[in-house]
């Protein structure tokens, strides 16, 4: 059984989420594919599996209540640690591919077990990458209740509600540092700079307004007020302590050219969102920099079974 499943950038809101303000996200059109079939051993990619590399796979499998040995194969378009969602990609094909072996297929029970997933690997985590990889489209993950809401989800006491939001149509180009962060040590990081400094809940709160002052320019195709926007939040996103030298050379160097960009993702390098106003003046910047970057566009189908 094969599914593919999006990556996703954050359009507002990362870390924020974690201390209860809401976040958005958005899948976008670019995959991984995790194929499985039934198998004498347990094996990923023709080998034994070792925690230590495949932790997410692992866990996955195991929370799927899946009891026999299985064959993953995994591949993806789009690096690891990047900022774009790629082990909640992967965990949540896993997931799928498992759930349709077992005739149980919903996109709830694969978003709530790929969030238990992730969880327990990273010890620390919001639903927002496993839900919008899992929904497609756009998504708002909120504390509050929310509008067309898709699912809830609770952990520890801790309720999240994800409901979908119908933003219009955005051109996006996401440049990639080739650096690659540790999300569990930056929401670790952002952790410790709040329980540390007295307004570090302030910019956390100031965060969280952002991504509700988001919604209606998103809504509405209201591209010089979500770009101002962006702005706002990614430097808040240095305050916290996420931003990295490289990610910050590539915003100030596409600004120009652009209505906004920030950090998307936990940070520490990873990939910087750019929405654009002079698409060709950035690409002709990214490429003279030699920044890897992917021109992206909105997926609405979330994972879906190939097979």
């Amino acid at each position: 059984m094969k599914s593919r499943t999006p990556a996703k950038v954050i359009l507002f809101g990362e870390h924020a989420v974690v201390y209860g303000e809401p976040a958005l996200a958005m899948a976008i059109n670019l995959y991984s594919t995790v194929d499985i079939e039934k198998s004498d051993e347990l094996l990923i990619d023709n080998s034994p599996p070792d925690r230590k590399y495949h932790s997410f796979i692992l866990t996955a499998y195991e929370k799927s209540g899946f009891a026999l040995p299985v064959h993953i194969r995994v591949r993806s378009s789009f690096s690891p640690s990047s900022g774009l969602g790629s082990s909640a990609s992967v965990t949540v094909g896993t997931v799928s591919s498992l759930l349709a072996i077992s005739g149980r297929w919903s996109k709830e029970e694969i978003a709530r077990i790929a969030f238990e997933t992730e969880y327990s690997v990273q010890g620390r985590a919001s639903p927002t990458d496993t839900s919008t990889v899992t929904s497609g489209g756009g998504i708002i993950i909120s504390r509050n209740d929310v509008e067309s809401r898709l699912w809830r989800i609770e952990k520890n006491g801790i309720e999240w509600n994800v409901g979908r939001i119908d933003i219009k149509p955005l051109e996006l180009i996401v440049a990639s540092s080739g650096i690659r962060g540790s999300t569990a040590l930056l929401v670790s990081k952002v952790n410790s700079f709040v329980s540390r400094n007295r307004f570090g809940m302030d910019v956390i709160r100031e965060i969280g307004e952002i991504s509700r002052s988001a919604i209606t320019p998103l809504m509405d195709g209201d591209l010089e007020t979500i770009g101002e926007l962006m702005v706002r939040n990614n430097k808040l996103l240095n305050i916290l302590g996420v931003g990295h030298e490289l990610t910050t050379r590539i915003i100030d160097s596409v600004l120009p050219y652009s209505y906004g960009a920030k950090i998307t993702g936990a940070g520490g390098g990873g990939s910087v969102l750019i929405l654009p106003r002079e698409r060709d003046a950035i690409i002709e910047k990214l490429e003279s920099m030699g920044i890897k970057y992917f021109r992206v566009s909105m997926d609405r189908e979330g994972v879906t079974l190939l097979k």
